[in-house]
């Protein structure tokens, strides 16, 4: 179980320190197709649009009329500051931890105390036999 936790949070962490890319397809101008990974990836969506603009190079062709690819990068700041953290140990909480966790605290008083005798006042009335209700 410990071990099955510990590679659970050793993967979250990788995966939160890696750079990650998602990619998504535009074609004629809409969103086709997204992947996600660890770098730039090829997403085609079938279609086989020529790119050759040699044809008509004095007309602008439209620029929703082939496919794209767009690359967005998400990566993780390097640049991470470690706060140090000062320790002030006095030596009073030294001695009280000392006393409290090596030699344990005793109770402040050993004697019991006595209480006298104390008998409940007596019934005037039997009360189940008044609201008539029994265990059974």
């Amino acid at each position: 179980m410990k071990a099955s936790v510990s590679i659970v949070l050793a993967l979250l962490v990788f995966f939160a320190s890696v750079g990650m890319a998602k990619t998504t397809h535009f074609c004629m101008g809409m969103e086709m197709k997204s992947e996600l990974g660890f770098g730039e990836k090829h997403v085609d969506c079938g279609m086989n649009m020529p790119m050759d603009h040699s044809e008509n190079e004095s007309d602008q062709q439209d620029p929703q009329s082939c496919c794209e690819n767009v690359t967005t990068q998400v990566q993780v700041d390097d640049e991470v500051q470690l706060k140090k953290v000062e320790i002030n140990l006095s030596l009073d909480f030294a001695l009280a931890l000392v006393q409290v966790f090596v030699f344990g605290i005793e109770p402040l008083s050993t004697e019991k105390s006595q209480f006298p005798t104390y008998s409940p006042p007596p019934i005037e009335q039997d009360l189940q036999v008044l609201h008539q209700s029994f265990l059974i």
